[in-house]
């Protein structure tokens, strides 16, 4: 039997170091875009990532899938119609 993967697994890695919320986002849908259906891991360190981020999925039809405070790090599964 094959190993089971993780549904929050990522395609790619993106280290967003101390980007403040408007050109994260900014970044961020750049990025997603190149990508859809696939997950993108985004490490973010600004402070009011926790928030952002996840609103910022809710808005933009984007999956926040997984969330480790303690990494910083954010799953986030890139939306199929980028139309």
């Amino acid at each position: 039997m094959p190993p089971m993967i993780a549904p929050f697994e990522s395609c790619e890695e993106w280290d967003a170091g101390d980007l403040a919320c408007g050109e994260l986002v900014i970044e961020l849908r750049k990025k997603l875009r190149r990508i859809p259906g696939k997950v993108l891991k985004v490490i973010a360190l600004d402070a009011s990532a926790p928030i952002d981020l996840p609103a910022w999925c809710r808005l933009t039809s984007n999956e926040l899938v997984r969330h480790d405070a303690a990494s910083r790090s954010f799953w986030i599964k890139s939306r199929m119609n980028w139309d």
